[in-house]
């Protein structure tokens, strides 16, 4: 399941863009939708391959920042199958890589919540052997 709809993406952005975005073989001049529908999935799979490690995917309910991402990746995938220059798509992937490693590794969450917390798995210990230096052991010295 792709966190944006090709309706979705396809809103914001002018018609003879996607034209040219979709249009692989350059004889149309008509949307593909599948070739979006397929980048969109792409883009989705590619956020799930980071998220997976602290979120249940798919998500059922993308947060609004997972679907501007998931937009920025898919768009990135389309610029690349024309050949267009990729400075401005390739400084937008990169963000949401970034983002996505930062949700991976816990620094951020991904939804409304706090990140959570590392805490230690082990026990705490209370007891243990009498201690070889102390202050009292180090007196004169």
């Amino acid at each position: 399941m792709a966190y944006v709809t090709v309706a979705e993406f396809r809103a914001p952005l002018p018609e003879r863009d996607l034209v040219r975005l979709t249009d692989l073989a350059g004889d149309s001049d008509t949307v593909d939708e599948a070739v979006i529908a397929q980048a969109l999935q792409d883009a989705s799979d590619e956020i799930d391959s980071y998220i997976g490690k602290v979120v249940s995917t798919p998500l059922a309910d993308p947060p609004s920042h997972l679907k501007v991402i998931c937009r920025d990746l898919a768009l990135h995938r389309l610029y690349i199958n024309v050949g267009h220059d990729m400075t401005a798509q390739a400084t937008l992937r990169n963000a949401a890589i970034r983002y996505l490693e930062r949700v991976a590794a816990g620094e951020v969450a991904i939804g409304g919540g706090p990140a959570p917390i590392a805490t230690s798995p082990g026990i705490a210990m209370t007891e243990g052997a009498e201690r070889q230096i102390t202050r009292d052991s180090l007196r004169g010295f």
